[in-house]
């Protein structure tokens, strides 16, 4: 929820730390504050009722950036970029797919119940799993862009296309997710059985679906689906980043926060919006989204990938291990 706020930070360090770079690069061409533009074409001239203003020799020829004077699409903030891209799928029938009402609201008390009490006693399994997950789940909770990224390699110096997909998924996932959570208006686990006792707070919105499911596999279906080759097998980032979705998705239901229904919601959500906008995820497209789609196809270009080997087994952090110990200890029954 917070990707835009953290956008606008990241955005802002990322310009500042390039503009000093390139400034110093060229011989620091651009003007230091307090001195008027005109003094580097002309004379030295101090700004007006500025004593203090330092004074540069003039005469210095005009740069030509990159060949051209327009703002390059490099130079865009990756979260603002992608609001460019917001309006093309804003105006698509996106609330035509509207997922089935929860299963834990049906109408039947004596069903209902029955599916509460097993939600619930998953989820309480589920807790024996947060000393493995929290440091992951505390830096989820507080936004989702930072981990995006990381994982794709998406930054604004490295793959900033790819860095405003994730803005763009997180955006259109903020707007779209809303409208369902206020549709259903479905309460939270703890809502029901406050003994659940959420490792972190409660959001202050509806559960139903997850959010964090939905934006994630949102941005794990499109960057596939933009990545897809006619006739070939999917890129290799596809797997994964799908895997990594489920696992955002998953430590919410760790942490307390959503049923697993809520969940896979918001991965069918995805996989809806997902084939809705099939035609527009198209470098051919005449949009802003047309013109990101070509430069992600671009930036992921040269790499390759191949199928692991076998003998590859799933990482398992010394975390895991201990969890899976403590899992097993407190199972009923277990002597």
């Amino acid at each position: 929820m917070s990707g835009f706020r953290d956008g606008g930070g990241d955005g802002g360090g990322d310009g500042g730390g390039d503009g000093g770079g390139d400034g110093g690069g060229f011989g620091g061409i651009f003007s230091p504050p307090g001195i008027a533009l005109s003094g580097l074409l002309g004379e030295e001239e101090p700004l007006p009722n500025n004593p203090y203003a330092p004074k540069i020799p003039g005469n210095y020829p005009l740069l030509i950036t990159f060949g051209s004077t327009v703002f390059s699409d490099a130079w865009w903030s990756p979260a603002l970029r992608a609001q460019l891209c917001l309006p093309a799928l804003l105006k698509t029938k996106w609330e035509k797919e509207e997922p089935e009402k929860p299963p834990y609201m049906g109408d039947d008390a004596n069903s209902t119940g029955q599916i509460l009490k097993r939600e619930i006693n998953k989820l309480r399994e589920a807790a024996l799993l947060r000393p493995a997950r929290q440091a992951e789940i505390m830096q989820q909770n507080s936004g989702l862009d930072g981990d995006w990224r990381q994982f794709l390699g998406a930054h604004q110096s490295r793959r900033p296309a790819t860095a405003a997909l994730v803005y763009l998924g997180l955006a259109m996932g903020t707007v779209i997710g809303m409208h369902w959570k206020r549709h259903f208006k479905a309460p939270r686990p703890a809502q029901i059985y406050p003994a659940l006792t959420p490792i972190v707070p409660t959001p202050r919105h509806p559960s139903y679906p997850s959010n964090h499911s939905f934006q994630s596999h949102l941005i794990a279906d499109m960057l596939s689906a933009i990545l897809q080759e006619k006739g070939k097998p999917a890129h290799g980032i596809a797997e994964p980043a799908k895997a990594f979705a489920h696992r955002i998705a998953r430590n919410r239901e760790i942490a307390g926060v959503h049923f697993s229904p809520d969940s896979e919601a918001g991965k069918w959500l995805a996989a809806q919006m997902t084939a809705l906008w099939a035609k527009l995820l198209n470098p051919e497209a005449d949009t802003e989204l047309g013109k990101l789609v070509a430069d992600i196809k671009a930036e992921w270009q040269f790499t390759d990938a191949y199928q692991s080997p076998d003998q590859f087994r799933p990482y398992r952090s010394l975390a895991d291990v201990v969890a899976d110990k403590v899992k097993q200890s407190l199972t009923p029954g277990n002597k």
